[in-house]
Parts: C-alpha cells; sequence; structure tokens
C-alpha cells in the first residue's frame, strides 16, 4: 500500500510529484523508477508480509503523475504471499512560496484474493482517495487525510523530516509520522520513526539503507483482521532500495 509505507518514502513520493523535472514541465515525460528490499512490510502500523521485494514505476507531466507500485512478499509467514498491486495518480500544486497541495485516487489491488476490481469487504481491491498539503519550512511538515471507499475507512496522517549531510553526495534522513484509522466498527492509532543513510550514485540515480520503529495501539487488531495482516504493537525493520529518474 504505497502511500503510507515509511515517512521518508511517502515525503520523497510527495517531492517527486510537486517537484517535477523541466522538461516535465515544459510538457515532456519524466520517469522515476525503483526498488526495495524490507525486512516487515508495514502499511499503517499493521504488518503486511515478512521480508518483500517491493518496484515502482512513476511518470509524470507538469503537475500531474501517474504510477503503478507492485509488492511480493517472501517469508513463510507473508499473508497471500504478500503480493500487491497498486495503481495511482494524482496531481499536485504550489499553493504558495512554501505550501503544497496533492490531490489522488490509489487502488490497491491483491491478486490473491479473484477477481481484478474491489469487491465488497476488499479481498480482491480496494479504492482510496487522499489529499495533503506539505510545507516548505524547517522539518518540512506535511499532513494527509485518505478515505477508502471500500472498507469505508479514514486515515488521517501527519509526519515531519530531517535530512543531515553526511559527506559527498550523501545525507543521513530523519523521519517521525502519527496517524489514526477510523472505519466501520474499527479504530486505532500508529507510529512510525525513521533513519535512512542516502547516497547518490550518479547524477540521476540514488541508494539508501535504513532501519525503521513502528507501534500501533491495541485496537489495531481488529483492522488486521481485516487486512488479514500481523497486529505486533512495536516492530523493527529494515530497507534497503535503488532509484532513479529521467
Amino acid at each position: 500500500m504505497k502511500l503510507s509505507k515509511s515517512l521518508l518514502g511517502a515525503s520523497a513520493a510527495i517531492l517527486a510529484a510537486l517537484s517535477a523535472p523541466t522538461a516535465a514541465q515544459a510538457g515532456e515525460i519524466s520517469w522515476s523508477l525503483g526498488a526495495d528490499l524490507v525486512s516487515d512490510y508495514v502499511f499503517r502500523g499493521v504488518s503486511l508480509a515478512d521480508t518483500a521485494v517491493q518496484t515502482g514505476v512513476e511518470a509524470g507531466m507538469g503537475d500531474f503523475y501517474a504510477g503503478a507500485w507492485f509488492s511480493t512478499g517472501l517469508g513463510d509467514t507473508s499473508i497471500a504471499a504478500g503480493d500487491e498491486l497498486d495503481l495511482y495518480a494524482g496531481y499536485g500544486l504550489t499553493l504558495s512560496d512554501t505550501i503544497s497541495a496533492d490531490v489522488g485516487v490509489t487502488y490497491y489491488h491483491y491478486p490473491q484474493g479473484g477477481g481484478l476490481f474491489a469487491e465488497k469487504g476488499g479481498a480482491a481491491g480496494t479504492y482510496e482517495v487522499y489529499g495533503g498539503l506539505a510545507f516548505d519550512v524547517p522539518l518540512a511538515p506535511s499532513v494527509y487525510a485518505y478515505y477508502d471507499l471500500t472498507l469505508e475507512a479514514f486515515t488521517a496522517e501527519g509526519g515531519i523530516s530531517h535530512s543531515i549531510p553526511a559527506g559527498e553526495a550523501a545525507s543521513f534522513d530523519l523521519g517521525l509520522s502519527v496517524g489514526l484509522v477510523d472505519g466501520d466498527g474499527f479504530s486505532y492509532e500508529y507510529g512510525s520513526a525513521s533513519a535512512a543513510l542516502s547516497k547518490s550514485i550518479t547524477d540521476n540515480a540514488s541508494a539508501y539503507v535504513g532501519v525503521n520503529y513502528t507501534m500501533n495501539s491495541d485496537d489495531a487488531l481488529n483492522y488486521s483482521k481485516i487486512l488479514a495482516g500481523d497486529p505486533q504493537d512495536d516492530l523493527f525493520w529494515f530497507g534497503a532500495g535503488v532509484s532513479s529518474s529521467f
């Protein structure tokens, strides 16, 4: 479920969407590619899979962007092999010198759920709309709201991040996020902290290694039953990946 992986990943996606290259603003299409290996796939405070490989591609033209993101679990306890395909599209716009907005829609598809489109209960997939604000001020705060039309679930999430230079073409990136989920018969809160070392490989490619800590309230058990996830209260998980844009 792409839009809430880690705060660092979400921030990168927001910045990419709202800061398209000059070529894209001139009417050309820009592309971004990424691949990650994570020790646990955590979505809004709930573990959905053990070790997973996750890949994505995104295209941008001006203020519009669209992409696809895929995750497949490698662990023995990964639910339905952890397979998930997310298709999303959105529009980012600048409201002022320091405030940017972002709106869009995501379709979460689970191949093992049967069928192609979302079904009642979300076994095959769910549809979600989202909107958010990002602030170009110290700690880069952001606030987002999501509404899953299939699960009838509302999510609010806020976060901050900070990047510290760590040598030539490298940085140490820190992030914190908190959120709440309120749905039909379930509600809970969650929080996460992340730290990653990022390094530019070329002008258009970079790599990172990072660690994340996630916690949630006891009520996450009800939501995890819907997602068939693992409601662990505290979870450390690691990630590494590469990305490129052109």
